[in-house]
Formats: structure tokens, sequence, C-alpha cells
């Protein structure tokens, strides 16, 4: 009995030891800025043509709460997968300590994180219908178009933002980052 409670001492030791280790540099700017990378890929018309990929090579599914897998719509996914991912992605980040150097990173990732969830829930929701509907190439480009038009400078100006703090994040903390 002495054994099992000194061996649960060490087990719950050891537990708070993993659980209140920071993360190194290296994670934080892959939680802040590698995970944001996939914001720009699937800005615009790039997130539906992975859609359509995903369609003709039957792997646009989703899992439900049951654990059983069903073929989605564009916005069944939209709503069952991308925009959770996000919003997980986002906790991440948010979770994220913030100290002196890593203030502006982290705000600069959680206002990009949160002004793409805004658009993936509302613009890239009435695309997605449109596809589902099976609405005109033609029609679906022209929204796209007027959604390029009315976000695509702040996006471009949240990005650029994101990777200054990276840059100056990455160059104080000795983390290789290299833009392309």
């Amino acid at each position: 009995m002495k054994r099992i409670k000194n061996t649960l001492k060490i087990i719950v030791v050891l537990m708070l030891f993993v659980s209140c280790q920071k993360e190194t540099p290296q994670r934080v700017v892959e939680k802040t800025v590698l995970k944001a990378n996939l914001l720009a890929a699937n800005y615009g018309i790039g997130y539906f043509e992975q859609l359509k990929e995903l369609q003709k090579n039957e792997y646009l599914k989703y899992y439900d709460n049951d654990g059983e897998e069903y073929a989605a719509t564009y916005s069944q996914y939209l709503h069952r997968v991308t925009i959770p991912d996000l919003e997980r992605s986002l906790r991440d980040i948010q979770k994220l300590e913030v100290n002196e150097d890593s203030k502006e990173l982290i705000s600069t990732s959680i206002a990009l994180f949160e002004y793409c969830i805004d658009f993936y829930k509302k613009d890239y929701a009435e695309i997605a219908y449109m596809y589902d509907e099976g609405k005109t190439q033609q029609e679906i480009n022209q929204l796209i178009k007027e959604f390029k038009a009315k976000s695509l400078e702040e996006f471009k100006e949240k990005n650029l933002e994101l990777d200054e703090a990276a840059k100056k994040y990455a160059e104080k903390k000795g983390v290789n980052l290299k833009f392309v």
C-alpha cells in the first residue's frame, strides 16, 4: 500500500512538472505563424479548389459525434471540419503564455485568426452554399471577387503584421524562421 502511495505521488509530481513547462520559442512560432500559413494558402478561391480536389477524390468527409464517417457537402465540411480546426488553433494560441517578448506575436496571430474565422463563417459559408446549390462557376467567381475586394487589403495587412512580429520574435529568441 505504501508503495502504491509513493508511486502515485511520483506520478502526480511528474504530471505537474510536465503541465507547468513553458512553450519553447520554437513551439510559439509554430502555433502562431506556421498555422497561420494555412490561412494564406486557403484565402479566396484556393480553399474551394482544395474542396473540389477532395470531392473529386472522394475525401470530402467529416466525422460526426458518433465517430461515423460521412460524405460532406462544401457547407458541411466548412462548418464541421475547417472552422472547428481554425477555432482549435486559435484556442491553442490564446493559451500561450504572454510575456514581453511574445506579446506582439501572439496578439497579431490572434487578430489574424479571429478575422479569418469571421469571414469563414460568413463569406465562405455563402460561397460554400453556392457550390452546394450548383450555382454556376461564373456566379461563384463573382462572389469570390466581391469577397476579395472587401477583405484582401485587411487580410494582407494583418498577415504582414504577423510576419513582422514573427521576425522580431524569432530573431530575439534565436528561432530559425524563413519566409518564402
